[in-house]
């Protein structure tokens, strides 16, 4: 038999009824940012977060959000080493690789590399490590940390609240690493070779077994917006030049 609708308002301290908080498994499925940082004393750090995405892709452009620690009640290590020392590298998770990124979620007060017996890989513009088995890696400068408190409008969130407060850091991409074995003759990334895996709800995870081309629909005249959406910039200096001719022969004209 079938559950009624729901509707429910967090703020107002309503939940959903439900055993388990269904939340974190309707916006889905997560990327995970698999972030990499080192301290201002040199102690490496490794850990998983959920909240990931990119935020632009000319520039590259990353950001992944931290909740705060409920065990060591304040920001995580990674949110404060990227204060330090305004760097980190994400480093794409995978199904190979998801026992790893799993015990790297644990927080210790240690270098969860040597922890979690990962092999790091070095940089080449940032200080911290990489995970030398991750098929791609991002060398990032921290561009902004954004914090969202638990008020609104000035005001206490109906709580309690767990994490409290959450940090966004956004990262301009200064290096990106790609292992030759990913890609393909055709030159594009082989993402069902690299089977990256994505967070769920409550403790599910899913990876990546099937990709389908589906172009976005454009206007006869937009002769741009195709080649920046699949990611042939050549094609758009190409319209941006004729562009460019066009107007130059208008001119002429006139």
């Amino acid at each position: 038999m079938a559950r009624e609708d729901l509707f429910y308002q967090p703020p107002k301290g309503e939940k959903s009824g439900l055993p388990y908080d269904p939340f974190k498994s309707f916006v889905i499925p997560r990327p995970i940012g698999w972030i990499s940082t080192r301290s201002k004393d040199g102690v490496d750090n490794l850990a998983p977060y959920s909240q990931f995405t990119n935020v632009s892709f000319d520039p590259p452009t990353i950001l992944f959000v931290a909740h705060q620690s409920v065990y060591k009640m304040r920001s995580k290590d990674t949110v404060q080493n990227c204060i330090e020392t305004n760097e980190f590298v994400w480093n794409m998770a995978t199904y190979a690789l998801r026992e790893e990124m799993n015990n790297s979620a644990r927080e210790s007060w240690d270098d969860e590399f040597v922890e979690s017996n990962i092999s790091k890989a070095p940089c080449k513009v940032v200080r911290p490590p990489r995970v030398a088995d991750s098929p791609v890696s991002f060398e990032c400068q921290v561009q902004s940390i954004i914090r969202i408190p638990n008020e609104s409008r000035g005001e206490d969130m109906s709580g309690p609240h767990l994490v409290g407060t959450s940090d966004i850091v956004i990262g301009r991409v200064l290096g990106i690493h790609v292992k030759g074995e990913y890609i393909t003759d055709t030159g594009i990334f082989d993402v069902l070779k690299a089977v990256p895996i994505a967070r769920m709800g409550y403790h599910q995870y899913t990876h990546v077994t099937q990709a389908w081309d589906m172009k976005v629909p454009m206007m006869p005249d937009d002769t741009m917006s195709a080649g920046v959406l699949g990611g042939n910039f050549d094609d758009v200096k190409q319209s941006v030049k004729a562009i460019e001719t066009k107007g130059e022969e208008a001119e002429k004209a006139e």
